[in-house]
């Protein structure tokens, strides 16, 4: 059995910590590339803002959880749920608290 297929909370926090990361950088790209070309309602859209990609991100780490929790792997659960609290914590104090619109640039 491979590692990764261990019931294991590090395991569970490693996949959620790839998951979002990759998440975010799909939906980024995605924003990068539609900013400026597309016609929303007869205006230009400039994209949305960085916040909301990264609450996304986050937020996209439900499709593991699911995925753990059909499988009953406990302890992946866990470790899935760990990682996104922290997450929404550091961006709700990052973004929201202090106000600050970019992670990137």
């Amino acid at each position: 059995m491979s590692k990764l297929q261990e019931d294991n909370v590090f395991v569970g926090m490693l996949v959620s910590v790839f998951f979002t990361v990759t998440m975010f950088y799909v939906f980024y790209q995605i924003n990068e590339s539609l900013s400026g070309d597309v016609y929303v309602n007869g205006k230009l859209f400039y994209g949305v803002q960085e916040r909301f990609i990264a609450t996304l991100a986050v937020f996209f780490n439900i499709i593991p959880f699911v995925i753990y929790m059909r499988t009953r792997k406990d302890n992946c659960l866990r470790g899935v749920g760990i990682v996104t609290v922290l997450m929404a914590i550091f961006m709700m104090v990052y973004y929201y608290i202090l106000h600050n619109n970019y992670l990137i640039n």
